[in-house]
């Protein structure tokens, strides 16, 4: 069905555009109309309506498709795309259009037609929206100039329902109605693109009903096409695991896992080669043809060996053997399902970065093997991570112009073939990928500004434009580009990725041409390089010294591959190291790696200061090792999580970078999450080996105005003020109110005793949601670990807060937590066991139906101190008036709880506080912690999280800002005693407002509330003598 193309929001673009819009291509309808007879004739051809009238259209709508404005040829925003081959025949998209500076992300394409032929034709949908959804662009326009269809690519391409994905239809008579037009414009014209158009519009469009419809699960089906390709890779390969198995019962996981990527990887690359037009034959359709599948398979990969070279084709000793035994049957529908003609896939239309990304998840996954079967399972510390993420295009394309983009500008080619740039944890090759196309650019734009320096053979003239040669790639390649990863497989899939990359622009004339060129040179006379001495596979962390003094078994050096950059890398780290190091090193918590790699841990500690002490994050030694390998110009650029910032862990690697005064940018995301599916808090880190005075700090408010607009707040760090300490960067308005308050001398750390909440260890013995007296002395709870209600003696149950029922200046208890203790000389002291028996016989005989869960809790710890105590720490605080802060909040809250509440562990409930050594009331504390101000400063030094979320952790804490009161001033003192009884006036008015029954009563107190909350407020501001402009600083409004 057809929907109406209904989008007022085309008034709010500059009319004057619209309306020169309108006029020109009104003109072209003119002239259409006029002579629609010569126009719709059979021998009015396809490139006259492209030059007459398609052109002119898209031009109209603010596209430089003549290229008058952009003469690069690697900087187009309109250009011919790649072949399109359907059914046998070579064609091209006529037109892809892209965005500056994102030139390799195509945001529609348009197919055009010749007027005597009707655009309706399920092969021209399909072949337009195959297209379309291998490259992720969701809406596409088949047009004619006088039929204009807008196709939805979104569904996994299927000829059968091909003719059922049209969005909207125009005539050109429809060009001349204003409201019709506009809908185009604003979808298709620059600046509305520039604006989103697109992506709104298909956010609009209904998604198929039901789970299964949304997975693919049908042809058609709306799935995107990493999703698609990524479900089948892992079909192919679980397939071809079990028949190397079945036929080869020595094979082991290793083994098996490297084989079937191999030959993978050979499909892939083989069907990259046909749709790309290269090899001009349909060749894994025609396998069987001559011999067995999988012997013309062999004999095609020994062929094509000889001709491109790399470790794709490179003869293998077990896979290439003729003693290796495999079912046909099963390989045979691997490969006829690979083939082109039955695949929705055309590699020439995937972008290579998507291929990366699938790839990068493919790696996350190993086969393993039994002593008859094999299986794919995830690896551990993937498992452990929940699951693979990829890095996203923008983010790559943002670090590498911010490193070897802005080391290499202004400098001629031969200055740039003397710098080595690298990703040491490089996984798929995103980042080198991103490094080849930034390189890419830059020579082909400086030999079209600089004809005269083009040395014979570095470029080829097409169309008067200058263009690289495969030779001049091959050689940026070689010389510019390096890259290390533990994983062998990671290694190969980054290799291809570089040569799919080469091969990119090329055809079957250009690559036929290179070899003619060099058939007598025996390094270049194959088309593609032997990375081997480039892309290297090791461990970036551990160097070859942990095996002085050790004998490792096979399996575990195996595991730990470890590497010395002086042997892999020799010639540049003689000359001082990489000129840039960029990527998104892994992130694995040392918690993880104790279980999966202990040995690789004890290493870590000893050699980086980084993982010297605390429960660190492998990220931070990944930083401090790529600053390590860099020359004294060098630079690094990396997407980690911000966590260390403040986390104590993070303390060395802070101190190192200060002490260098190496951090010269940061973009900060906050809450904004860059991976999808995954809930990580990033942002991208700069550094300078040789120092910088100042770091430019970038806050990314909003990811998307970021990412599209480049839209964030941003300020410069002086380096003096980039220390070991939490790194608390504040830009703005703000800067120098945080200072002031920051520079104050007494902090909540000083002046309170801040404790966490009782902690169990087993929270679903002691902690009950859900509680109702019973008869007698006790108590009906539901416990989680019995799944079952069980009655426990009331005398043992402590009332607790939760998480999400605490606020300022209110608190309610849902829980209540058993407390096995009785208090002698005021302290809590264990109930004994046989005093447990004989008083709290119930209690006794829960703690008993638990007694294997409770004696192993903290690995054993409790079984000869007392099995059923909680740990050890804060039993005696709880029951006592103090302050009470929950952890995970919006806003900065404190309750002052006089009811003997207790909170259960951190995380899930909060901190408590105590006056210690103040002539002040807790209550004058209770009100400075809930303040605007407080409030505006926690949000500073605090970590951040989804959905506006922040941790008032005891680090933080400790550091707001506290105003002493001098009792002996009457001033302070009076300020004092008026915030106390307004406390005091909030605590009841809160009371009040839960037990309110009517909308009137209820409305009373909430404007008391708000009203007592400003008054507290304006005497904060007053104590910690603010300006005007400070107040609206901290309010976020202006000064009036």
């Amino acid at each position: 069905m057809v929907q109406k193309m209904d989008h007022p929001e085309w008034k709010h673009i500059h009319m004057s555009q619209i309306d020169l819009a309108f006029e020109k291509i009104g003109g072209l309808v003119e002239d259409f109309q006029s002579n629609e007879s010569v126009y719709k004739s059979a021998g009015y051809s396809e490139a006259q309506a492209r030059m007459d009238f398609i052109d002119k259209f898209w031009i109209a709508l603010g596209w430089d498709v003549g290229h008058d404005q952009q003469t690069n040829p690697y900087e187009q925003e309109v250009k011919v795309e790649k072949g399109v081959t359907t059914g046998g025949t070579q064609r091209r998209a006529d037109y892809a259009f892209y965005l500056a500076p994102n030139f390799h992300e195509v945001r529609f394409f348009v197919e055009a037609k010749k007027p005597a032929v009707d655009v309706e034709s399920m092969e021209s949908y399909f072949q337009l929206i195959r297209y379309g959804w291998n490259s992720e662009t969701p809406l596409a326009v088949l047009t004619d100039f006088e039929q204009f269809h807008i196709l939805d690519c979104r569904y996994r391409p299927d000829v059968e329902t091909a003719l059922s994905r049209a969005v909207a239809k125009y005539h050109y008579t429809d060009y001349t109605n204003r409201d019709k037009f506009a809908e185009i414009y604003w979808l298709f014209s620059r600046e509305a693109v520039a604006d989103g158009s697109i992506e709104k519009r298909a956010k609009e469009l209904p998604k198929p009903r039901g789970k299964a419809v949304q997975r693919g699960l049908f042809p058609g089906g709306y799935q995107s096409i990493d999703e698609s390709f990524l479900a089948e890779l892992d079909e192919y390969r679980t397939s071809l695991a079990r028949t190397f198995k079945n036929r080869n019962p020595n094979l082991d996981s290793e083994t098996l896992t490297e084989l079937a990527q191999r030959t993978l990887d050979r499909l892939v690359f083989l069907r990259f080669l046909e749709d790309k037009g290269i090899e001009e034959q349909r060749i894994v359709e025609l396998f069987g043809e001559k011999g067995t599948v999988w012997e013309d398979f062999v004999a095609a990969s020994r062929r094509l060996d000889g001709i491109y070279n790399g470790i794709v084709y490179k003869r293998h000793d077990i896979l290439d053997d003729a003693s290796f035994r495999i079912d046909n049957t099963a390989f045979a529908d691997i490969c006829k399902s690979f083939a082109h003609i039955n695949s929705p896939y055309d590699f020439n239309a995937i972008p290579i970065h998507i291929l990366g990304s699938i790839y990068e998840r493919f790696l996350g996954k190993v086969i393993v093997a039994t002593a008859k079967r094999a299986k794919v399972v995830e690896k551990p510390e993937v498992r452990k991570a929940g699951g693979v993420y990829y890095t996203p295009e923008y983010i790559v394309r943002y670090i590498v112009e911010n490193t070897v983009g802005k080391l290499i500008e202004g400098k001629t080619p031969t200055q740039i073939a003397k710098m080595r740039f690298a990703d040491i944890s490089c996984g798929s090759g995103s980042f080198l990928l991103g490094i080849f196309d930034v390189l890419l650019k830059y020579h082909g734009q400086y030999y079209n500004d600089n004809p005269r320096r083009a040395k014979k053979g570095d470029c080829i003239k097409r169309d008067g434009k200058l263009y690289l040669s495969l030779s001049k790639k091959r050689e940026i390649l070689l010389n510019n580009i390096y890259g290390v990863d533990i994983d062998a497989q990671a290694v190969e899939v980054c290799q291809l990725s570089l040569y799919l990359k080469l091969l990119q622009e090329e055809t079957e004339a250009s690559t036929h041409q290179y070899l003619l060129d060099f058939e007598h040179t025996a390094q270049m006379k194959q088309l593609l390089p032997d990375l081997s001495k480039n892309i290297v596979c090791g461990n970036s962390l551990i160097g070859r010294d942990i095996l002085d003094g050790q004998l490792f078994a096979t399996d575990e050096e195996r595991k730990l591959n470890p590497m010395d950059f002086d042997d892999a890398f020799p010639d540049i780290m003689k000359t001082g190291g990489f000129d840039a190091i960029v990527g998104n090193p892994p992130y694995i918590r040392i918690q993880t790696m104790r279980e999966t790699n202990p040995i690789a841990v004890t290493y870590l500690t000893s050699h980086y200061a980084a993982a010297a002490k605390g429960n660190y994050d492998i990220y931070v030694v990944f930083a401090e090792r790529g600053l390590q390998l860099l020359n004294n110009k060098g630079r690094l650029g990396v997407i980690l999580p911000h966590k260390f910032f403040n986390a104590k862990y993070g303390w060395a690697l802070r101190e190192f970078i200060a002490n260098g005064k190496h951090l010269s940018e940061v973009v900060h995301f906050g809450d904004q999450q860059v991976f999808d599916g995954a809930t990580t808090y990033t942002c991208l880190m700069f550094l300078d080996k040789a120092g910088t005075p100042k770091c430019r700090f970038v806050k990314a408010h909003n990811l998307e105005d970021w990412r599209t607009r480049s839209k964030a707040e941003e300020g410069n760090i002086p380096a003096t003020k980039v220390a070991a300490t939490e790194w608390n960067f504040v830009i703005g308005r703000g800067v120098s109110l945080f200072d002031r308050l920051s520079e104050m001398p007494t902090k909540l750390g000083d002046v309170a005793l801040i404790f966490v909440g009782l902690q169990t260890s087993a929270d679903t013995v002691f902690l009950f949601k859900e509680s109702q007296r019973a008869p007698g002395r006790l108590t009906r709870v539901y416990s989680k670990e019995l799944s079952d209600l069980v009655e426990i003696e009331s005398e043992l149950l402590k009332p607790v807060i939760r998480s999400g029922c605490i606020g300022r200046y209110w608190a309610n208890p849902t829980a209540v937590v058993l407390f096995p203790y009785e208090r002698q000389n005021g302290k809590p002291v264990l109930i004994p066991e046989d005093r447990l028996k004989r008083d709290f016989p119930r209690t006794w005989d829960y703690f008993l139906s638990n007694r294997g869960l409770l004696s192993d809790r903290e690995h054993g710890k409790f079984r000869s101190t007392g099995w059923y105590q909680l740990y050890p720490k804060n039993l005696d605080v709880w029951e006592q008036p103090k302050i009470m802060m929950p952890y995970m909040i919006t806003q900065l809250a404190a309750y002052y709880d006089e009811s003997n509440c207790y909170f259960v562990n951190v995380t899930t409930g909060g901190f408590g506080l105590t006056l210690q050594g103040q002539e002040y009331s807790p209550k004058y504390l209770t009100a400075l912690l809930n303040s605007g101000l407080l409030d505006w400063f926690m949000k500073r030094v605090s970590t951040t999280f989804h959905g506006g979320y922040f941790a008032a952790n005891k680090q933080f804490l400790v550091q707001l800002p506290i105003r002493q009161i001098d009792f002996s001033d009457p001033a302070d003192k009076k300020y004092h005693d008026e915030m106390v009884a307004k406390v005091e006036a909030m605590l009841e008015a809160k009371k009040q407002l839960a037990k309110a029954k009517t909308d009137k009563d209820k409305t009373y107190y909430e404007n008391k509330c708000s009203a007592l909350d400003r008054q507290i407020d304006r005497l904060v501001y007053d104590l910690y003598d603010l300006t005007a402009e400070e107040i609206a600083i901290v309010e976020g409004t202006s000064v009036t």
